[in-house]
């Protein structure tokens, strides 16, 4: 019988590197006299965002997925007008920053969640966003590294 010449089959191209933004223009620093935090006003602006969020990962169309991201981006910082210190809005602003490859705002977000964290006054409230950090293995997944020492973790 005779033996057959088996070509290897070509191998798969890599898939093509992920490209962050690196830099962040947004400023997270305010002066504490301009506002009077108003958690209640924050919370449905939260929940307006998630929903956000959620259809976008439902969503197939690139363009309505941003769009969609983009709103909950938008309801994310205005809750975190409504109410600074809320670590939940201040996790999930990263996390949609995340989704958008906003790397440096990212991180920006995790190392202001790490600093409420420090203050003994929120360090409970945050204790929560912390370990949701650690359970959500997908977040953050091009530089989780860089994200869990971002975060104090």
């Amino acid at each position: 019988m005779p033996t057959l010449d088996v070509k290897p089959r070509p191998a798969d191209p890599p898939p093509p590197p992920i490209v962050y933004v690196e830099d962040c223009q947004a400023s997270f620093q305010d002066d504490p006299r301009k506002w009077h935090p108003q958690p209640k006003l924050a919370l449905p602006l939260i929940e307006t965002g998630d929903t956000a969020l959620a259809s976008s990962d439902k969503t197939k169309e690139e363009t309505a997925k941003v769009g969609l991201i983009r709103d909950a981006i938008d309801k994310y910082r205005l809750a975190l007008q409504k109410d600074p210190y809320s670590a939940d809005a201040t996790l999930k602003l990263a996390v949609a920053y995340d989704k958008v490859l906003h790397k440096g705002c990212a991180l920006a977000m995790l190392k202001r969640l790490a600093s409420l964290a420090a203050n003994p006054k929120f360090a409970t409230d945050t204790s929560h966003a912390l370990g949701a950090i650690g359970d959500n293995g997908t977040w953050f997944k091009g530089y989780r590294r860089d994200a869990m020492q971002a975060a104090g973790l």
